[in-house]
This record gives C-alpha cells, structure tokens and sequence, in this order.
C-alpha cells in the first residue's frame, strides 16, 4: 500500500513537472503571442508558435520549472543577406524578402522575467524604439541587438541588467555601462560613438567593467588616440578590437601591461608609428594603416612565440621579409599584401611548419619561388600574386599535402608548369594568368582534378584540344574556367555540357572557331560566358538563360564573326556585348526591357532601324548604351532621359538626325557622350551643361554651328573634348584653359576665328609628362568600357581603339583663327602633339616651344610665320614629325643630329621662299652672309642714309634763319631776340 502511494506522488510529481515544461506558464505564452502580432514573418519562422506547449516553439527552451530562459529568434540565414555589387540583394533563396521578421516590439515580451538568453539580431524592427521594460530582464546574461534595426537612443535601462555577461547592442551612449559589472564579453560594432569619442575620457564607463575579458568596437566612427589610459584598467582583457575606425595615433606600448591580451585588432584606421614589442599576443591584425610603418628585421629581432596570425596588409613595410621570420615558430597566418615589400622570399620561410597561410599579394619581391616548398607541410593557401617573381615553379609544390589555393598571377615565372600540381589532392584553385610561362598542356589533364577554379589566362601555355569527343569523370565539376589566350584552336567540345556547375568561362582572345553549341547558353549554374576574339561563326539562340549570383550576369560575344538577327529573350543579363560581328536586322524591343539589365554594347554590327521606344523603360538600371557604327535611322528618342543612371552613352557614326533632346538633362550621371559622325544640327548643346561628371565629350563629324559656350569652362572633369568638323565659329572660349584635367583638345575644321587664349597655364594635365599608362575607361558590371579617339599626329589619322592618360594633344587646326602663338605655349611640357596648321596665325615662332620637352608631332604649316625657325627646337628629342611649310619663314634651318633628321624629303620647309635650305628657298652659301644678315645689311644703310638727310635738313634750316635775321632791321632783330629771352625766362620760372 506504501509502495502504491509513493508510486502515485512520484508520478504525480513528474507529471506536474512535465506538464508545465511542456505547457509552460499561461502568462508567458500570452506573451510570447503578443509579440508574435505586432510581426510579420515572411520564412514562417514562428508557424509553430501555437497550441499550448510554449516550450516546444521555435527558439524558445524553458527552464525545470516551465519558465521561459531562453528567446532565440536570430535571422538563421545573415550571411545570404548579401548585397552584390550593383547594391541589389541576392540570396539563394527564391524569395529575397524570406529573411527576417518585421514589425515592432511588444513591451510584453520584457515581462519573461526569467530570460537568460535574449538574441533578435539581424531581423528588422523598423527603427522602432526599445520598450524600457527590457530592465526588467535583471537575470539576463546573454543579449544580441546587433543589426536589428532599433532605433540608436537606448536609455539608462540597460543599466538594470546586472546579470550580463555578453552584450552586443546599438546605443550611442556609454554611461550605463557602469552598472554593468559582471559584463564580460562587449559587441558594440556598427554603434556611433563619433560624438562620445570626442570627450578625452569617453571610453572611462569602459574601464569600470573588470572582468570584461572582450571588446569589439568596429566601425563605431572613433577618432583621436587610442584611450590607453581607461583600456590599462582592463585587467583580464583577452580580447580588444577596435578596427574601421578613424584613430589617428601609434599603438601605445603600455598595451603590453595588458598581460591577458592575445587578440589585437587595429586593422582600418589611420594609426602611424610602430609595432611595440606585444610578446603576449597571439593574433595581431593592423591592415590598412597606410601611415604606419613597420620594419619587420627590427620587429622580428625578438621572439614572438606566441603569435599565431599577424596581418599588416596596406602599411609601410618597405624593406625585405626577414630570414628571423622563421624564429615565430607558431605561426600559422602571415599576411602582407601592398606593403611594398622587396627583395626574394627567404628560404627559412619554409621552416614554418605550422605556416598554414602566406599571402604577400601586391609588392615588389623579387627572386625565385622557394625551391624547399615541401617542407611546408601545413599550408593549405599560398598568394603572391602581382609580384616580380622569377624562375621555374618548384616541383616541390607538388608535396605539399593541404595545398588548396595557388594564387601566382602577374609574375615573370617561366618555364613550364608541373603537371604534378593537378593532382594534389586537396586543391580546389589554381591562377597562374599573367606570366611567361612556355609549353603545351592536353585538356584531357584535367579530366581527374578535383579543381574547382582553373585560371591559366595570359599565362604563355598553349591549352590543346587533344580529344574533343573525350567525356569526363563526373569528379571534374569546375566552376571557373579561364583559359583567356591559350591558343586553343578547333571548337567548344562538347564534353563542356556535362560541366553543370560551371560558373564562369572565359575563352577569350584564342583562335577558336565554328558554331558557338546552343547548350552553353543554358548551362544551369553560368553567370559569366566570355567568347570574344575568337573566329566564331553562325547564329546564337534567340533564348540566353544565365544563373543569378553575386557578381553581375555576362554574356560577351565581342569581335567573332556572328551573324543572324541578336536575341530576342534574355533571361538574368546584366551586360551583354555583341560589338564588331555581322548581325543584322533591328534592334529587338525586348532586349531593353530585361529585368536588371545594366550595359547594352551593339556596336559595329549591321542594324539598321530607329532605336525602340522601349529604351529606358521607369524601372531600367542601364549604365552603358553603345549602338555606335551601325546603320540606324531617325532621331534620338527623348524617352532616353529615362536613363538617369546611364554613364556611358555611344552613338557615333549611326546616321541619326534632328537635334539633342532636352529630356537628357535628367541623366546627369553621364561621364561619357559620343555623338559623333552623325547629322545632329543646330547650336551647341546646352543640355551638356547638365553633364557635371562628364569626362569625354565628342560631338565631331556633325552640323553644329555658332559659339561653343562658356558653360564648358564648367565642366570640371572633361578630359577629352572633340568637336571637330563642324561649323562652330566665333572664338575659342578662354575659360576651355582652364580645365585642369583636360588632355586632349580637337577643335580642327571650323569656323573659329580670334587668337588662341593667352593664358595656359590652367591646362594642368598638359603641363606635366605623363608616364603612368592609365587606360581610359570605365568598369561597370565587371566589364570595362574604354574610350576611343581618333587623332591627327605626325601628318597622318589614326584610330585609338585605348586610350591613355599620355594620349594628350592641342589641335586647332583648319579654322582662321589669327594672332600669334602664345609665349606661355612652352607650359604644356606634357604635350606631345601640337597642331596649329592651316590658320592665320602670324607672327614669329616663340623660343618657348622649345621647353615642350614631349613634342612628338609639331605642325605649323599653312599659316603667316615670319622671322626664323628658333634654334631651341633642336633640345626636343622626341620630336618625330616636324611640318613647317608654306609661311613666311626666313634665316638658316637650325642643325642637330636628331633636328637634321625630320628634314625628310624637304616638304617640312617648303613654301617658306626667304628660308635657307628650302627646297624653294633662297639659295645660301656657307660662305656668304645668310637671308638675315642681308636684310639686316639694307637696314643699316637705310639707317646711314636717314640720319645724313636729318643732318642737312638740319644745318639748312639754322642756317637760313640766321640769314633771315641777318637781313632784317635792327630793331626786329631786337625785338626777335627779347621776345626769345621772356620765353626762356618763363620756363626757367616755372621749374621748381
């Protein structure tokens, strides 16, 4: 009877138990509700919050005694939340909005005063306000806010939360930190703290907190020093974190009194100075402090044994990678890329057995690959790309077991590669593009790697075709394939179909040929299909099906030899370019109206037709529109003002008509506007005017007439201006002088009239040889667009399919524009192409031409020039094209060895009838004086011949007033003389 009565208490007992934690308390799950309804739940996240069983919902662990502790409704899938680089949100996911939970916050939720854990991070509250109940949670320890989107004014109610031990939160304010005294772990990353860190004291509520052991504060906009003196206080610091922000001072050597401190990060600030000797820590990262300056011989002269990752990217390094690197026998993590870094890579490197990742990326080191790599036994990702390594690739990278990235791009490496490496077992990435490296290699080698990314782009390796009808082991699944320039020969193999997680191929630049097969353009996981420069033939499909992913979506045909009308349905295509084939027909309507897509490129094609209304539609996103050399018809349509977020517009050479439309004012993000070769008429275009960003304008080739407008001295950022072969008139505008980006001027075959500007000295980019070999162009949608020129230099047209930032050039040519050359033209010592010919100009040539030190192509010809040739021309060595006839050019032609030279066949002077040595010139003997020294001959004896004539006229004229006054009467004569005298007087008088 005993034993049935314990039985029942027991089993009462467990059974009230059970059904409370099953159950859990009424009051908590109305609660739990309440919240629930103020939220809208895309992913269906709380589907299971109902019933009775609280406890059993998702996110939500109760306690013994059927209290709720635990509220865990973090957005479970943050890092798919991503935003691509045309700031769009991609996912995974079908439904980019299944993600997060929105609405505000019910103030009942703070009524579970039994939480411990409370985490609502990166779901979206609406800026909504924090209830102040949340002080009530007195028992809570563990609380994430991040990324939550609350509002930033959190009151002193945090301050009640005694019980924290992690807090990750979004207040500006610091001071109810103080009562937080059993906090050990503080995320405020992404905070505000710019205006609290202006206080010298601002990080004391900081320092009160003892067992604090981490402290995250990225990207919280602090600036000034580091607060060394409150941090000191934090005795059981493990961890400190203080990167993306704006400290300007060195790293305080007193964080060594911080013994516990083995975590360091100070990356992305402005700090200067040096590394202080930290022999405690055991992680150092300080990237991106350009001002800092690290000698790593002194900073590796003593031990660090305990550092395991150091990172110093983007600092001042300068010198060479120490052989006592070796001596940090814990390392596991080195990286040092941009730090301009010299000298080879020393071999005691390889005696870091525990080295696991090496990147020194973007520097100046020289010699050859380590030739001991094998000894590396635990590395798994080596980068030492855009270096000045040389030599072979040691066949000991074969040995390393864990290799699995190889990054080697942008060498000299040469000799061949070994085979061996495509069989590592691990090794998923291999880029050796952009090296000299020699010899053959059978496709069919990679028929048993497991590489996931193969770049062997530029690299000097032929890639053979060996068996195109070969299938693959289904091991072989690459995502990217960059084979740009590797002279494969024959066509696509068919085997590339069974490639099904392909991502990116890029063929480019290779001697490929045939029908492009219709499958590549359904492959189910492509993002990117690069053909160009290829010898493709055929028509494409008129369906392209690409995959969504991070990057921008490509499809680039460019320079083959396509044919057939361009495709009509396009599905996920951010850019597409079709440049330079034989494709024919109309431009279809549907092409402009793809969803996202952002660069359109039909130039060199056989379209003909207007450009569809369906351009710019209210929704599109394009960025470039180049329909350049096609044979269209009609007008600019004004529904192109659509386009406000266009920046590259090429129209050139399609046969259009009309005038610019206002409408395009709108699209004033425009950087590049070609119009030219067309049939536009009237004035200048003053929607141009609208054009702030506009850096290239080239309106040549057209009707356009009158003034070119003031407004272009306004036009801050132009740096190639084209307005050739039109009829504007009037005078070149002064304010043009001014644009101190401008490189290149071309204002040949108008009407312009007047002097050239006096002052040039505003013509900055002129001024100063440019010997870096920046391309212009611009890189939208991981495509670069170029601009493109054609110029008049050394006497003949030339076609810039690139151009340069040493592309620069004055052309004024073929106008009637009068008066002389300034003498300030000797300030473009940049230039190195000068056109002036055929004008009115007259005058002597300036000395100061002399000092344009670039001059490559000097034309002078067809204008009033007198006097002689300066003999400064001779110091311009690079001069290489020199025209100078048909003026009025005299005296002896200037000798120079290299002078002597651009003498050619003569017609550089002829025309010129008083100059020595033309070939229809005077006639001068070496021996005899020169045009000059005659003419300077007549004029001295024109001078002799005047002065004698002045002498007698002189001496007659006294003489014959004296005889005058010899023959009068004596009182004239007195009263002559008297009258002589007053005079005389007078002026004496009068001087002071």
């Amino acid at each position: 009877m005993w034993l049935n009565t314990g039985f029942i208490i027991v089993f009462a007992t467990l059974f009230y138990h059970c059904s409370i934690v099953y159950g859990c308390h009424e009051t908590e799950r109305a609660a739990l509700l309440s919240f629930k309804s103020l939220l809208t739940d895309p992913s269906n996240r709380l589907s299971s919050w109902q019933g009775e069983s609280c406890c059993n919902w998702k996110g939500i662990k109760c306690s013994s005694s059927g209290h709720v502790v635990v509220v865990n409704l973090r957005n479970p899938n943050p890092i798919e939340v991503m935003i691509n680089i045309n700031k769009e949100v991609v996912s995974n996911s079908s439904n980019t909005s299944d993600f997060s939970l929105k609405g505000t916050i019910s103030p009942l939720l703070f009524t579970l005063d039994h939480m411990q854990h409370l985490d609502l991070s990166f779901n979206n509250f609406m800026f909504s306000k924090l209830p102040v109940e949340i002080s009530n949670l007195t028992k809570l320890t563990y609380l994430n806010l991040s990324n939550a989107m609350f509002q930033d004014s959190i009151a002193m109610q945090f301050s009640n939360l005694t019980s924290l031990s992690y807090g990750h939160f979004s207040s500006p304010s610091l001071t109810w930190l103080q009562g937080l005294r059993r906090l050990r772990y503080l995320v405020l990353t992404g905070v505000d703290l710019s205006k609290a860190s202006k206080s010298f004291h601002w990080a004391k509520p900081i320092s009160s907190l003892s067992n604090l052991m981490s402290l995250q504060l990225s990207n919280c906009n602090i600036s000034g020093r580091i607060p060394i003196g409150q941090l000191g206080n934090l005795t059981n610091l493990s961890t400190l974190v203080i990167s993306s922000n704006v400290l300007t001072s060195s790293i305080p050597d007193l964080l060594s009194n911080i013994t516990t401190l083995s975590v360091l990060d100070f990356s992305r600030n402005d700090l200067d100075g040096h590394i202080p000797y930290l022999p405690q820590l055991e992680e150092l990262f300080v990237s991106s402090n350009p001002a800092m300056t690290i000698d790593l011989v002194s900073m590796f002269s003593v031990p660090w044994s305990k550092l395991t990752f150091l990172d110093i990217s983007f600092t001042r390094v300068g010198g060479t990678i120490p052989p006592s690197l070796s001596n940090s026998t814990s390392l596991s993590f080195f990286r040092a890329d941009g730090c301009s870094i010299q000298g080879s890579i020393p071999s005691s490197v390889t005696e870091l057995k525990k080295l696991s990742v090496l990147m020194l990326n973007d520097n100046d080191i020289t010699g050859q690959l380590p030739v001991s790599m094998s000894s590396l036994v635990s590395l798994q990702y080596l980068s030492l790309s855009q270096n000045r390594l040389q030599g072979h690739i040691p066949i000991s990278i074969c040995e390393i077991p864990f290799l699995e990235y190889v990054n080697l791009e942008w060498n000299d490496l040469t000799g061949r590669l070994p085979l061996c490496i495509l069989q590592l077992p691990k090794l998923s990435s291999l880029y050796i593009q952009r090296n000299r490296l020699n010899g053959k290699m059978p496709l069919s080698l990679f028929r048993k790697s497991r590489l996931d990314e193969i770049s062997l782009g530029t690299s000097g390796l032929s890639l053979e075709i060996d068996d195109p009808d070969q299938s693959f082991v289904q091991m072989f699944q690459p995502k990217i394939l960059d084979f740009t320039s590797c002279n494969m020969r024959g066509e696509i193999p068919d085997f590339f179909s069974n490639f099904t997680s392909l991502v990116v191929l890029n063929l480019a630049n290779n001697s490929l040929s045939g029908a492009i097969p219709h499958w590549l353009f359904n492959l189910p996981s492509l993002s990117i299909l690069s053909l160009p420069m290829n010898n493709f033939k055929g028509v494409i499909p008129p369906m392209i099906q690409l995959k969504s992913s991070l990057f921008p979506t490509i499809v680039n045909l460019a320079r083959n030899k396509l044919q057939g009308p361009i495709p009509t349905q396009l599905e996920n295509v951010n850019v597409i370019d079709l440049t330079l084939n034989n494709f024919v027909g109309s431009i279809p309507t549907q092409i402009a109206e793809v969803p996202g897509i952002r660069s359109i490129s039909l130039s060199g094609n056989k379209i003909h037709g207007p450009i569809p209304e369906s351009f710019c539609q209210a929704t599109n996103v394009l960025q470039v529109l180049d329909l350049s050399n096609n044979s269209l018809s009609g007008i600019i349509r004004r529904n192109l003002g659509n386009c406000k977020s266009l920046i590259y517009l090429n129209l050139g050479k399609t046969n259009l008509t009309g005038s610019v439309p206002k409408e395009l004012e709108r699209i004033t993000s425009l950087r590049y506007l070609d119009l030219n070769g067309n049939q536009f008429e009237g004035s200048f275009p003053r929607v141009i005017k609208n054009f702030q960003d506009l850096e290239i304008l080239n309106l040549a080739g057209n009707r356009f007439e009158g003034q070119i407008p003031n407004f272009i001295s306004e036009l801050y950022r132009l740096r190639i201006l084209v307005l050739s072969s039109n009829t504007f008139n009037e005078s070149i505008p002064e304010g043009l002088m001014k644009l101190e980006n401008l490189q290149y001027i071309g204002l040949s075959r108008n009407n312009l009239s007047g002097p050239i500007p006096e002052n040039l000295s505003g013509l900055k980019m002129m001024a100063k040889r440019q010997d870096e070999a920046t391309i212009l162009g611009y890189v939208y949608s991981l495509k670069f667009t170029g601009a493109q020129l054609e110029i008049v230099t050394k006497g003949q047209t030339h076609w810039l399919e690139s151009v340069y930032s040493y592309n620069t050039g004055f052309d004024v040519s073929s106008n009637a524009l009068t008066g002389k050359i300034p003498e300030k033209i000797g300030l473009l010592s940049g230039l190195p192409l000068l056109n002036l010919s055929h004008n009115n100009l007259s005058g002597l040539i300036p000395k100061t031409i002399g000092k344009m030190i670039s001059l490559e192509s000097l034309d002078l010809s067809y204008n009033h020039f007198t006097g002689e040739i300066p003999v400064t021309l001779t110091l311009l060595d690079f001069l290489q094209h020199l025209n100078m006839s048909y003026n009025n050019l005299s005296g002896k032609i200037p000798r120079n060895p290299h002078f002597d030279t651009l003498y050619q066949d003569g017609t550089t002077y002829i025309g010129n009838k008083f100059l020595c040595g033309a070939p229809d010139g005077m006639n001068c003997s070496n021996h005899g004086p020169s045009i000059t020294e005659k003419i300077e001959d007549r004029y001295d004896q024109e001078n002799v011949l005047f002065v004698v004539v002045i002498f007698f006229g002189f001496v007659t004229g006294i003489s014959g007033l004296f005889l005058l006054l010899y023959l009068m009467k004596d009182n004239w004569r007195n009263n002559y003389w008297r009258a002589v005298d007053r005079i005389v007087l007078k002026i004496v008088n009068s001087v002071p």
